[in-house]
């Protein structure tokens, strides 16, 4: 072979070579985005995470391609997310922040009864105690990004709750510790039951009423489980969280990196409002379906009451098993709380 031949060969290989390293370099890095919840395209943690997903790859271009795996789809309950986010069974999840108070008792803040009394106190509070959820999920080879408040809890039932005997022994489907503590202690039979597994439990007579938002009312349509009521309680605003697997995150181009980290603050503020627009655009929907609205007003003081004492040992017990960092959160909290 000539010299001449040789350079020829020699320079078509190399860009060969290079357009192929090219070629691949321009691919995307794939991840997904576990969700136990958002099997319906109109709740929340589903309209969250597509906004927030979009505004990523806005910034990130074709260096990043998230996909959502909403409903549980990749078998992973919020409960399993951390465990599986940390060692990269899935690279992002959004986690009901409370299912993990056996990671650290700290989780469980969110869902202290009656503790945030507005939106804007539910965002004060993810302020304040977000240094600490950060310091954790960073300890455990994760990045904390954005939070999202879900609408306040109330009580679906088959009748009203207008009275301390409505409580009384109702079999009632809680989503942590804190609200089977608080409505055991107010008298309920409550059982802690996960999202997914509740629509057999409803079926099957296993509970007749479930602790939660009337946007999550609405996204199982529980009034086709003879449950024909929701009574506002403002029980509590229980955070969701965005976390990603950090070495996956570290093995990103800058920009992806970037991209996620600067859609933090506009996610928030886009989950807040949203938040505020579903504490009760759902109303109309259940209406519709036969559903009444129990308005807080129209619950006798006695509940509100029973329900506030049953809660008060839930905030103590929390405190005892956060020590310092739980008592420093919630003086910071009160010092700035509307």
């Amino acid at each position: 072979m000539t010299k001449v031949k040789s350079t020829l060969l020699a320079s078509c290989v190399g860009n060969f070579l290079a357009l192929s390293a090219m070629s691949l370099s321009a691919e995307p890095v794939k991840w997904d985005f576990s969700d136990e919840y958002g099997g319906n395209q109109s709740g929340m943690t589903y309209i969250a995470s597509q906004y927030c997903i979009a505004e990523v790859e806005k910034l990130a271009g074709e260096d990043i391609d998230l996909t959502y795996q909403g409903g549980g789809v990749l078998g992973f309950k919020s409960a399993d997310h951390f465990d599986a986010v940390q060692d990269g069974s899935v690279q992002s999840a959004i986690t009901l922040l409370t299912q993990l108070s056996g990671v650290d008792p700290i989780f469980n803040l969110s869902s202290i009864p009656f503790i945030a009394n507005s939106p804007e106190q539910a965002y004060q509070l993810w302020q304040v105690a977000r240094p600490e959820y950060e310091k954790i999920f960073e300890e455990n080879n994760m990045l904390l990004l954005w939070a999202l408040p879900n609408a306040p809890s109330g009580i679906h039932a088959r009748q009203p709750i207008t009275s301390v005997e409505a409580l009384e022994g109702l079999r009632i489907r809680t989503y942590d510790k804190n609200g089977t503590d608080t409505l055991k202690a107010a008298g309920a039979a409550p059982l802690q039951i996960a999202w997914s597994d509740l629509p057999p439990q409803l079926s099957t007579g296993g509970v007749d009423a479930v602790l939660t938002s009337a946007d999550g009312g609405k996204q199982l349509a529980l009034w086709d489980y003879e449950v024909k009521d929701f009574t506002e309680v403002n029980y509590a605003m229980a955070l969701f969280v965005a976390h990603v697997n950090k070495d996956a995150f570290e093995d990103l181009s800058s920009k992806a990196q970037s991209a996620l980290l600067d859609t933090v603050n506009k996610c928030d503020e886009y989950n807040w409002q949203m938040m505020q627009e579903k504490m009760t655009s759902p109303y109309s929907a259940m209406q519709e379906n036969g559903m009444k609205i129990t308005a807080d007003e129209d619950v006798p003081a006695e509940v509100f009451e029973r329900l506030r004492e049953a809660a008060g040992s839930i905030k103590n017990n929390w405190l005892s098993q956060a020590g310092d960092r739980g008592n420093k959160i919630l003086a910071d909290f009160d010092k700035i709380r509307n």
